[in-house]
């Protein structure tokens, strides 16, 4: 009995013993992540589906509840926007180009959405940085055109005649574009394109430096559904919003639950002794 009872000593420092390191690994990895964010906190859940593509939930892409990394922008080269990233094939989360969090100040909001293109001025000339004559890029006076963007494959136009002099990123959600409708008076008949940049729609100036939170770089599915359901729970969720989470989304952040909770608590130093039992029996 008492070799017994030093054996089960023996097992609970050592299930402490790597409580502890798993502790420690979880705070160096949190606090590596802020260091390289170089923003706090490092990360933010996704409360709305502008950036969603499709009804159901898709691996790579932005759905309400996702839990996206962010990392912070010193200079806007840190930013590949989607004409950039059409050119030299980078993408991010099912789309070219980077995107980005920046503070909107007609929903007095943090909003996440593709940088598209960085507008610069030629005296009263817009301009496009990453432009050198690409087929799908359209000038005309104040209006600037790109065809087939995004997901959707739809035309986007962007009227700049209010922005003279004003520098900055021209934003769009991958969802508002592909879903923004024909009758609607976002629809631009003459070019066969729709004002779906936040610039248009919002009246806002294109985004500046200093209104940018930072970009995101990463994401974890799912997991900001329990913050959102929270907030839904105090009203701060709008139904419109929780109404639109992609099917199988709860079912993933159930399984992944489900499948952590079994991670920490299966037996497994009851497990080894019983295997380690029957192969001294054997």
């Amino acid at each position: 009995m008492p070799l017994l009872h030093m054996g089960n000593a023996g097992n609970k420092r050592k299930y402490r013993v790597l409580t502890i390191i798993f502790i420690a690994a979880v705070i160096i990895a949190l606090v590596g992540i802020t260091v390289y964010s170089g923003v706090f906190p490092p990360a933010s859940v996704v409360e709305s589906y502008s950036m969603e593509h499709s009804a159901q939930w898709q691996y790579g892409i932005i759905d309400e509840g996702t839990v996206v990394l962010v990392k912070k922008v010193n200079n806007i080269n840190d930013i590949v926007t989607y004409v950039q990233g059409r050119s030299s094939n980078i993408s991010t989360y099912g789309e070219y180009g980077n995107v980005i969090l920046y503070h909107n100040s007609a929903l007095n909001v943090v909003t996440i959405h593709r940088a598209i293109f960085y507008l610069e001025w030629n005296g009263t000339s817009p301009e496009i940085a990453g432009y050198h004559n690409q087929s799908y890029i359209h000038f005309y006076k104040d209006n600037i055109v790109l065809d087939g963007i995004g997901y959707a494959h739809r035309n986007l136009i962007v009227n700049v005649s209010g922005y003279a002099g004003d520098s900055g990123f021209i934003t769009v959600g991958d969802h508002n574009l592909a879903c923004l409708s024909y009758n609607s008076g976002y629809y631009n008949r003459t070019y066969n394109a729709y004002y779906a940049s936040d610039q248009n729609i919002w009246g806002i100036k294109p985004v500046s430096l200093n209104q940018i939170v930072g970009k995101a770089y990463g994401y974890v599915p799912w997991f900001g559904l329990v913050k959102l359901n929270i907030l839904r729970l105090e009203g701060e969720w709008p139904r419109q919003y929780y109404t639109h989470v992609p099917e199988y989304s709860y079912a993933g952040l159930f399984l992944s639950i489900a499948a952590i909770l079994t991670i920490i608590l299966f037996p497994y130093g009851k497990v080894y002794n019983k295997v380690k039992r029957k192969t001294r029996n054997s």
